[in-house]
């Protein structure tokens, strides 16, 4: 792990696209996935899902520029 392979590596041996997001934007979007999914099973199980977690909910991702 944490080792970088070369395009012989990879099964396709094309090389990988680039990103178009910084890691920040990224590890934000999945948070705020995790917290939608959070309160749609809170509201299924009739639990009440702490407002943090409603307010992250609602964020809007940023896009990254």
């Amino acid at each position: 792990m944490g080792t970088t392979r070369s395009t012989e590596d990879r099964p396709s041996g094309k090389p990988r696209p680039q990103r178009t997001f910084s890691p920040a934007s990224y590890d934000r979007r999945v948070q705020i996935a995790a917290a939608q999914a959070r309160v749609t099973l809170d509201k299924r199980l009739h639990i009440k899902t702490p407002q943090w977690i409603i307010d992250l909910a609602n964020e809007e991702p940023r896009t990254s520029s």
